[in-house]
């Protein structure tokens, strides 16, 4: 009895030392993670980012400054402004972006101030990152000025469709024009890399864009249909004016398919700027090439309107292709016509070159529908000429149809 007392006592003993033991274990614990959490106060937390930079366990000062180094390496990055489905890259030091350094420490200032006592031992114990997100500053007036300089580069008129004539004719389509909105863009700039930074952003620029003129039936235009050459004498200085006069006038007309080409609608009056007088007439010389477009015609296989012959036979064509043309003070003029019978418009190149007077009929390849067409003379009695239009498919004749008779009344 007697000893089981003892045993009794020995084991309160025990168990008073443990608790003893864990009371002081407690309070030196409690008072570590008070002298650890005090240390915190002008300390970073374990595990805090500011994105891919770890800055735990930095004072707040050697924090600032591992962020501005850091900024100077960021500032090597690129960011890349879109511009009409172009772009162009800059460092990020040319757009004055860098990091506000005050209010990315803030942030994390402000989370740690924000912390219960029982929060921060958590934090302080745990391996989970907490990551932030740099915010960022721009330098207003270097972002304008290069946002201004890539204005320089991308702004540009609209320039319509037109057709590219040195050597084969083609039709290139426009481009449209283009503004830069430098304000909107620097706006639309600062809003996105504010939000987020990422290597190689890509930033869509605002601007107005202007539409460019095209008409994409052109674009089927890709070869010469036909083509009529006639010759004429270098030395007949005045003459040769209203020649190359006349050829510029219907040069780069464009006929669409079912529209009725007039000679005289292009061409003439043969009074107009750049015609000059040539002995009795207005405008010499203009019939020759009035000719020289017809003969363009017949050989494209297309439908002649209008077609009146000289009083007496020309020296540059056979007898009975010829075409005469002629305007009167009263408005009235004697022209010459044809169709575009095609299902494709028909573009007229028409130039002169070493005394040769060049008219060309560019269309589709298949506007013809594989057919050739050649003309022919033959002379009726003294002043008479009967022509023909000969039509192949396949390197053989498939037809023939006379095209006029013509009596000429002057020798």
């Amino acid at each position: 009895m007697k000893l089981m007392k003892i045993s009794n006592k020995k084991k309160l003993i025990v168990l008073i030392v443990l608790l003893i033991v864990l009371i002081v274990g407690y309070i030196l614990l409690g008072a570590l993670n008070v002298q650890s959490i005090k240390r915190y106060s002008n300390e970073i937390l374990p595990n805090v980012y500011l994105e891919d930079l770890d800055l735990s366990n930095y004072s707040y000062e050697n924090a600032e400054k591992r962020i501005k180094y850091y900024n100077d390496n960021i500032t090597t990055k690129l960011v890349k402004f879109k511009v009409n489905d172009s772009e162009y890259e800059y460092l990020i030091k040319d757009i004055g972006l860098s990091i506000d350094v005050s209010k990315s420490l803030d942030q994390i200032k402000k989370y740690q101030n924000n912390l219960k006592y029982s929060e921060r031992l958590i934090r302080l114990n745990s391996n989970k990152k907490k990551v932030f997100k740099f915010i960022y500053t721009f330098d207003t007036v270097k972002l304008t000025e290069t946002v201004n300089s890539l204005k320089s580069k991308v702004d540009r008129e609209a320039v319509d469709g037109y057709f590219n004539t040195s050597g084969n004719v083609s039709y290139v389509r426009g481009m449209n024009g283009y503004k830069l909105d430098v304000n909107k863009s620097v706006e639309e700039i600062s809003k996105n890399i504010n939000t987020e930074y990422k290597e190689g952003i890509v930033v869509n620029l605002v601007g107005d864009v202007t539409q460019a003129n095209n008409n994409d039936s052109y674009a089927s235009i890709d070869t010469m249909t036909s083509s009529f050459v006639t010759t004429f004498m270098p030395n007949t200085y005045l003459r040769n004016i209203n020649l190359n006069t006349a050829l510029g006038y219907i040069n780069g007309t464009v006929v669409e398919p079912g529209q009725v080409f007039s000679y005289c609608n292009k061409a003439g009056p043969f009074n107009k700027a750049g015609y000059v007088f040539y002995y009795e007439f207005v405008g010499n010389g203009v019939c020759q090439i009035a000719t020289t477009t017809y003969n363009a015609a017949l050989l494209g296989g297309l439908e002649i309107v209008k077609r009146y012959p000289h009083d007496k036979k020309s020296l540059y064509v056979d007898g009975g292709l010829d075409a005469t043309v002629a305007s009167y003070s009263s408005g009235w003029c004697v022209d010459m016509q044809f169709k575009n019978t095609y299902k494709y418009p028909i573009y007229i190149k028409a130039y002169s070159e070493g005394g040769r007077a060049h008219v060309e009929f560019w269309s589709n390849s298949n506007a013809k529908e594989g057919k050739e067409y050649k003309t022919s003379s033959v002379q009726i009695g003294r002043r008479g000429y009967k022509s023909y239009l000969h039509t192949y498919k396949d390197g053989k004749e498939i037809d023939v149809r006379e095209i006029a008779t013509t009596w000429y009344t002057k020798d």
